[in-house]
């Protein structure tokens, strides 16, 4: 999609990083989980994968993907265990964030965001516990790069110098290339 393609819809373009999970449930006895996070633009076919960390409850993606989103848009993040999605449906999920489009108003150009993993209906039984570590920037004309890491009740936990990331991670980027 061009650049004025997506602006002439209604549409701004997100930067979503991944950056990492922490604390995932423990489902199997004996093994940890492959995980991996799917994102996705509810009710559009915008999906996005990250790569699979094996054997890990703390896997480590630090990926990102950019995504052309409209004003009533919400972005889900699911977390999944590679070893059990073939097993059944819904068979190895971890868990979900679900950003409605008020909070990616809210939420976009503070940084990175740590986010408590829920359900994906409130009935479900299997517990889910962790949470999920996200940067969201306006990559449209005029936007900001700061950094902040917010908690899950949206307060400001602590500020980051931009270049500084937490101990463990690099940040990657990708060359610009040319229109």
């Amino acid at each position: 999609m061009s650049g004025s393609s997506y602006r002439q819809q209604g549409k701004v373009k997100l930067r979503v990083t991944i950056l990492c999970a922490k604390n995932l449930t423990k489902k199997d006895f004996f093994r940890l989980p492959d995980a991996f996070a799917r994102i996705n633009i509810d009710g559009t076919a915008q999906v996005h994968t990250t790569e699979t960390c094996k054997n890990t409850l703390d896997p480590k993606w630090n990926q990102y993907f950019d995504l052309y989103v409209s004003r009533n848009d919400s972005i889900t993040v699911s977390v999944w265990n590679q070893k059990k999605i073939h097993k059944r449906a819904g068979a190895g999920f971890l868990g979900c964030i679900r950003i409605m489009s008020n909070a990616l108003q809210r939420l976009k150009n503070t940084g990175y965001q740590r986010l408590d993993l829920c359900k994906k209906h409130p009935t479900d039984p299997d517990p889910i516990r962790g949470q999920v570590v996200v940067s969201i920037m306006s990559r449209d004309r005029g936007s900001s790069d700061r950094n902040a890491v917010i908690d899950s009740m949206g307060n400001l936990a602590y500020s980051m110098d931009p270049n500084e990331l937490p101990e463990g991670y690099v940040l990657r980027s990708r060359p610009i290339l040319p229109r």
